[in-house]
């Protein structure tokens, strides 16, 4: 690439981090960027997502975690995605647990997603992470939802879109029981989804990538690439293991997972 090319390609990251930096604190969603910028690569994609993070730093957000999406099947088909991506979760997503969100609060058409949040015990720095060295450093998994949004109306399609976007990271809600991981098996974890009370999901964590600790080991390697890692006390948000539900004022969600694991609500309010 000849000097004017990525000079021009280093200016349009930056003006794409602001925009988005600008629409998540506004809460105006912009334009789909592949509608001006088409030919914006992954790479570049993720250097967007780099930018708009070090803006939110510079502004005194601090990073408690990360997250992995589009890893369950059906998810990528609604999306029509077909990879996963990942995401930087700051303080100023956490939701603490009891409190009703405001739709007032979000982006336009948020949605709810219930996942397993794995808390790290000690740094997990990849290329090479397997799964096995993923459980050793986990300290245990958390119930947990996240409200998805997005920053692009219409809605993003592409992978690109997404990762520029923090790969959609909204409204994390945690549990607050912390399960060891040691003697479950984390593929066969159930869960049901009620709202209002009235059952309207199920599944279990195999979803997940077949198992929600390859999530972990993914994230640890694909972050690897970008010289980052995964650090003790971190937040690891693995993904959906239902579908995505749109959520409107009035409504109360509740997962209950079985092992043991706990349950949690979250109501939604004007």
């Amino acid at each position: 690439m000849c000097e004017k090319q990525s000079t021009l390609r280093t200016a349009r990251i930056k003006d794409i981090a602001e925009r988005l930096f600008k629409a998540e604190t506004t809460k105006q969603p912009i334009a789909p960027i592949h509608d001006e910028f088409p030919d914006l690569t992954l790479e570049e994609a993720y250097a967007v997502q780099m930018a708009a993070a070090e803006n939110k730093l510079a502004s005194g957000w601090k990073i408690v975690g990360k997250k992995v999406g589009l890893t369950n099947k059906e998810v990528q088909k609604q999306r029509g995605i077909l990879e996963p991506d990942y995401g930087h979760i700051f303080d100023h997503n956490i939701i603490p647990e009891g409190d009703p969100i405001s739709i007032a609060s979000l982006m336009v058409h948020p949605v709810i997603e219930v996942e397993l949040a794995f808390v790290m015990r000690r740094d997990l720095i990849g290329p090479g992470v397997t799964v096995a060295k993923a459980y050793h450093a986990v300290e245990g998994i958390l119930p947990a939802f996240e409200i998805v949004e997005r920053r692009m109306y219409p809605l993003s399609k592409t992978i690109e879109e997404s990762v520029c976007d923090n790969a959609a990271c909204g409204k994390i809600v945690l549990g607050s029981k912390l399960t060891p991981i040691e003697n479950l098996n984390l593929k066969s974890i159930g869960v049901y989804l009620e709202k209002n009370g009235s059952l309207i999901d199920s599944a279990c964590c195999a979803t997940v990538l077949g198992t929600p600790i390859m999530s972990v080991a993914w994230l640890a390697n694909k972050l690897a690439q970008f010289g980052v890692g995964l650090y003790e006390g971190e937040v690891i948000m693995t993904g959906s293991i239902c579908l995505m539900h749109p959520i409107a004022p009035g409504e109360n969600y509740h997962a209950v997972f079985s092992d043991n694991i706990g349950d949690l609500m979250v109501s939604f309010v004007s």
